[in-house]
């Protein structure tokens, strides 16, 4: 059943696949790039933390592109990518102002 707060997801699915693939998936990659230095712990040389997320991004990035093209309900996928987004964006907000 699909959601229906993302009912226009389902009612345009080559806009939504094109919206959620593109502009959405590449600042959700950027958002999870910028966070996971907050969220990995420093290893042994120190920067484990720094170097994981410009190596997982291609990753995160391919991953975040190909779930809203492959998804059969485009309401969750949304869902899902936009519940993503918001997460990411309040831990890169809290870092910067707390």
């Amino acid at each position: 059943m699909p959601f229906p707060s993302f009912a226009w997801h389902n009612r345009h699915p080559r806009a939504a696949r094109w919206i959620l693939a593109g502009p959405v998936a590449l600042i959700l990659s950027v958002l999870f790039m910028a966070s996971m230095p907050l969220i990995l712990p420093a290893g042994a040389g120190g920067v484990d933390h720094l170097v994981m997320p410009v190596v997982l991004f291609p990753v995160i990035w391919c991953s975040a592109l190909l779930y809203p093209v492959m998804a059969d309900d485009l309401g969750r996928a949304a869902g899902v990518m936009y519940g993503l987004l918001l997460a990411e964006f309040f831990i890169v907000t809290a870092a910067l102002f707390i």
